[in-house]
């Protein structure tokens, strides 16, 4: 005969146990911009190729759906975070929710993700830096930057909290500059002619892959918003979670959608979607082709 489980109530008791020892010191613009950073990676950078050639111009649609669907997750996981703000998130709702088991999976998951996700960012700041330092190895630059991250994550949590909302607004600030001066190309601010609304429209229209299309990129997209869930994950190390967590859920997901639509939508309209190929740095054509357009000098 099976054994009784274990009450939630216990359960949630050994799981609170499990959080003593944490600082608690992370300030709710620190959480929000932790999680901004997060998202902001890869995805967009070097990962929205495939999504523009699966479906055009229409890969902006797919950003709203999965900005819909992410939206309505986060909403979900941040009461979750306020009833539990532990720094074990998903995986302890798992545990006390459904079963030990369960949260077994869920977090050793969550750790393969993550892991795998850690190395594509380790790898594409490398292919980043060899813009600046053409001849150097990819490799060297992949085990700078990994000893780089092991050394901030075992500083104090106020360390990393300020090290991680300065770089993480390096690319806001970034990604803001990027959709401006796109912006103005489109609108012809600057410049003889302005591109406007044609490259979206021209080689097969809006939805040249049909809305097939649309739905297939957001495979492609949705791994664009991994890393919104930071900020349940980073819950325990919340100095008032009650307050912190749901605010900075909801100012993050604002400007995630912003930056994200924002910069989607100049990259198809600066250039025509056929010629943005998978494998390519697709952010750094259109920011070299928009400096290059309002005459601002850069090292490329």
């Amino acid at each position: 005969m099976a054994a009784d489980p274990i009450p939630i109530a216990e359960r949630h008791a050994e799981a609170l146990a499990n959080e003593h020892g944490l600082a608690r010191k992370l300030t709710e613009s620190q959480m929000s911009m932790i999680a901004l950073g997060g998202a902001i990676g890869t995805g967009l950078f070097l990962g929205s190729a495939l999504a523009v050639r699966t479906a055009g111009p229409g890969v902006i649609l797919s950003y709203l759906f999965t900005s819909v669907i992410a939206l309505l997750l986060m909403y979900c996981l941040s009461e979750m975070a306020v009833a539990h703000p532990t720094a074990g998130s998903f995986g302890v709702y798992a545990d006390l929710y459904v079963s030990p088991w369960a949260g077994f999976v869920v977090r050793y998951t969550y750790w393969a993700a993550q892991s795998i996700a850690l190395g594509g960012e380790a790898v594409a700041a490398g292919i980043y830096t060899q813009w600046w330092f053409p001849n150097t190895p990819v490799w060297l630059w992949v085990i700078v930057y990994s000893a780089l991250l092991i050394f901030i994550n075992a500083r104090s949590v106020a360390t990393f909290g300020t090290f991680e909302y300065w770089f993480s607004m390096i690319k806001v600030i970034a990604i803001a500059v990027f959709i401006i001066l796109g912006a103005a190309v489109l609108l012809g601010i600057h410049q003889q002619r302005p591109i406007g609304l044609a490259n979206f429209h021209a080689n097969g229209g809006f939805l040249p892959r049909g809305w097939l299309g649309v739905w297939l990129a957001l495979a492609f997209v949705i791994f664009s918003f991994i890393g919104t869930e930071v900020v349940a994950v980073t819950a325990g190390e919340a100095a008032d979670p009650e307050r912190s967590v749901p605010r900075a859920m909801r100012t993050m997901l604002l400007r995630l959608v912003i930056f994200y639509v924002g910069a989607i939508t100049v990259l198809v309209g600066v250039i025509p979607w056929t010629q943005i190929q998978p494998g390519q740095s697709v952010s750094v054509s259109p920011f070299v082709r928009v400096f290059d357009v309002m005459h601002v000098p850069i090292a490329a």
